[in-house]
């Protein structure tokens, strides 16, 4: 059996939605003829905020073997920056600790040094001139430094490698500014990113839309594979016995790029236009207050309605899903003046057989996922999306709500076995 190499900052047991998509790989590529050897950082420090990441974990290498894939875990060690956050916070040495990202932000493109994982391409190193048997590596980013671990390590073996882009990185239309150092830290990332990735044999992406632009920028062929789902973890969440409530999910992260007001000013129309019902009304943002600054536009914008919405911090994957299987309709939001942008709570949203609405709609991959989905619903204003509401809120006040059934066949594409059977064709072709 051929032998890949997936370099991944994120996997389980770290409960952060970017962990799925290298362990679907893992659990999937067995079946399609690779073995996979997956290196990552230690995740036995819990992540309960943004900042827990900086927490050291681990104190020795770690190895998980099962009948599907081995998992090399590497103990993290933070630098100084992440020393800082641990102790203080963010409250404390400011100044300095944005002095030192700044450093890191900048001298990562010219050293592992100042990266606090570098032991991930230090061991891939290691395991490769060790296993001469390694026929590919696939390095998944971000964090995007990830990419200089597959430049180096291809440099280092010849080993053909694959850069997949969970999210893209130069050619985004959601970047953040980073301050007035901003300008030169994107000239620094383009550079890397065209040198680095330009030693890849292929790159893949989310989207046909990052895959084109991707593509372009780096000059290096690509594929899309999305991020899908595991059958067998929603199989059984499906069909479960609805909320008493009429009951909306958001779940996942918010941006400020996603217009959120454009549901929720239709959410208060329905709650005014029915006020006999409103008590029966009920929106909820599990793991919201995760990110505090979040939840407090949320709030903002439900002022005098704060009885329709629920915010809750972080849960675990299992209560999301109790609470996704429950409800009768899930949102997705999209991304003002950007597209290609499926959040992977999308196939979820897909593999739970639940309907969906897409508001604002994205006039790409969103809007093409969930048209042909007979459970698909798409609101580009509040009016449209109002509409919704009052077709399925009458629906759930006539009790005939459980009478809606996805279409099984359209769903079943979006498998995680789907997608690891695209990774694998590219392997073969890769790596011959």
């Amino acid at each position: 059996m051929k032998k890949v190499l997936i370099l991944s900052y994120f996997f389980p047991p770290c409960q952060l939605t970017a962990s799925q998509r290298s362990f679907g790989w893992a659990k999937c590529l067995k079946q399609e003829g690779w073995q996979p050897i997956v290196i990552t950082r230690n995740w036995e420090h819990h992540i309960g905020g943004p900042d827990d990441m900086h927490h050291d974990s681990g104190t020795q290498l770690l190895i998980q073997r099962n009948d599907e894939f081995e998992a090399h875990y590497l103990p993290f060690r933070g630098n100084l920056r992440d020393r800082l956050y641990s102790k203080h916070g963010k409250n404390k040495h400011n100044l300095i600790r944005k002095f030192l990202s700044l450093s890191e932000l900048s001298l990562y493109h010219f050293s592992n040094s100042v990266i606090p994982y570098s032991n991930i391409y230090n061991y891939a190193l290691k395991y490769c001139r060790e296993n001469s048997d390694v026929q590919a590596i696939v390095v998944t980013g971000n964090p995007f430094e990830m990419f200089r671990f597959g430049y180096l390590l291809h440099k280092a073996t010849g080993i053909p490698w694959i850069a997949d882009y969970r999210d893209d990185w130069t050619t985004s239309e959601v970047n953040d500014s980073r301050g007035p150092a901003d300008a030169v830290l994107r000239v620094l990332e383009r550079n890397s990113e065209k040198k680095w990735v330009g030693t890849a044999k292929s790159i893949t992406s989310i989207s046909p839309y990052y895959v084109q632009k991707i593509s372009r920028f780096t000059e290096v062929p690509g594929d899309v594979i999305l991020n899908g789902f595991f059958e067998n973890d929603l199989a059984p969440y499906r069909n479960r016995a609805l909320d008493e409530k009429f009951s909306i999910v958001y779940n996942g992260m918010l941006y400020p790029s996603q217009q959120i007001e454009v549901f929720l000013e239709a959410l208060k129309k329905l709650a005014d236009e029915y006020p006999e019902h409103r008590s029966k009304i009920r929106m909820q943002f599990p793991g919201i207050l995760f990110l505090k600054h979040v939840a407090a536009r949320v709030e903002k914008l439900m002022k005098g309605y704060e009885d329709l919405i629920e915010l809750s911090e972080r849960v675990s994957r299992q209560e999301v899903l109790e609470i996704q299987a429950k409800a009768h309709l899930l949102l997705m939001v999209s991304h003002k003046d950007a597209i290609g942008i499926p959040s992977s709570k999308i196939y979820e949203y897909l593999g739970l057989h639940k309907s969906v609405l897409i508001c604002p709609g994205d006039n790409d991959i969103l809007d093409s996922t969930f048209r042909p989905y007979n459970l698909g619903h798409i609101a580009n204003t509040s009016g449209e999306a109002l509409k919704t509401l009052k077709d399925l809120f009458g629906l759930y006040l006539d009790g005939k709500y459980s009478s809606l059934h996805a279409d099984s066949q359209y769903v079943a594409q979006f498998s995680r076995d789907g997608q690891a059977a695209v990774l694998a064709n590219l392997l073969n072709k890769v790596s011959e």
